[in-house]
């Protein structure tokens, strides 16, 4: 190639070598560097579809807290922690009353009690599927929505009493199989997902259950001996009449800088206090002497209380 030839193609080289690189706008730090300012007042009469926040934050009640270790993305819920397979029903049992837990949302469950109803040659007096219940010539049955997302609370009474039989017989007619009659549109209504949500209240983290006192407790209780214990946590005790659980919970501590030191990690003992509320059990957290915790180690053991509700 001639000199003449080298020196057109030249510049066009270093021309095409700029597009490979350059500046890309990068927005990754943009939510944790972000500072709170005055929002942009714009006319009334501009067209809002125009507009829009470039960085929307979802609203929330809670405050934030910043983990000692930085922000990590949350896990996924993991189905269970126990090392046995969950029964697709479960019987509970508080104050005198007894029900039935079953995996599955109001509404496919609904339609599998209709069908049982019907099959055992029960007389049905009303059926109400906005409210859930099944009254019958043998007392009423009735589903709510359970504590943890897609469970089903199955109820047999009669004179406001539970029936032990009624309950056995709905047990094994649903443990048979998994629903298989579709979903109920009208149960739809039935079903929260939000009946477990951690909040901030008094600069302090709380659970807030959504369900009456003793069914909090007993699902508490079971889901505390099931499926809570792991390496750095387990259930110690529990103490109904005080309404108490005590658990021994591992705080992560900060790494040393010393490689053969590791982490400063502290394990010990702690209370979870469950108050009743108006329609809701709210629990909170103390040490043994029940003094308040500070909030990071409050959050981070709610918050695994709360992966084994949800």
């Amino acid at each position: 190639m001639s000199k003449t030839r080298w020196m057109m193609v030249t510049p066009l080289l270093l021309v095409m070598s700029g597009c490979g690189g350059g500046y890309y706008y990068d927005r990754n730090s943009e939510y944790a560097d972000a500072e709170m300012t005055a929002p942009l007042e714009l006319p009334a009469s501009r067209d809002q579809t125009r507009y829009q926040d470039a960085m929307p934050v979802p609203r929330a009640s809670n405050d934030f807290i910043r983990s000692r270790d930085g922000y990590e993305p949350p896990r996924p819920q993991t189905l269970s922690t126990s090392d046995r397979e969950t029964r697709f029903v479960e019987p509970r049992q508080a104050d005198g009353n007894r029900w039935l837990v079953v995996s599955a949302a109001p509404g496919a469950v609904w339609p599998r009690l209709q069908e049982f109803v019907r099959a055992s040659g029960y007389q049905v007096q009303n059926i109400d599927g906005n409210t859930g219940r099944i009254t019958t010539d043998r007392g009423v049955l009735s589903v709510r929505q359970g504590i943890r997302n897609n469970t089903t609370d199955v109820y047999c009474q009669q004179g406001g009493e539970s029936v032990d039989a009624c309950l056995s017989q709905v047990s094994q007619y649903l443990s048979s199989g998994a629903p298989q009659s579709g979903v109920s549109l009208v149960a739809q209504n039935l079903s929260r997902n939000d009946r477990v949500r951690l909040e901030s209240r008094d600069d302090n983290w709380r659970l807030a259950l959504a369900l009456d006192f003793p069914r909090a407790w007993a699902e508490m209780a079971w889901q505390l001996e099931n499926n809570y214990e792991t390496p750095t946590r387990h259930l110690v005790d529990q103490n109904r009449s005080e309404r108490v659980f005590t658990v021994e919970y591992t705080v992560k501590g900060e790494s040393s800088w010393i490689p053969f030191r590791g982490s400063s990690d502290e394990t010990q003992q702690y209370q979870l206090h469950l108050s009743p509320g108006d329609n809701a059990t709210y629990v909170s957290v103390t040490d043994r002497a029940g003094n308040p915790v500070d909030q990071q180690t409050s959050h981070d053991l709610l918050d695994g209380v709360a992966s084994i509700l949800r």
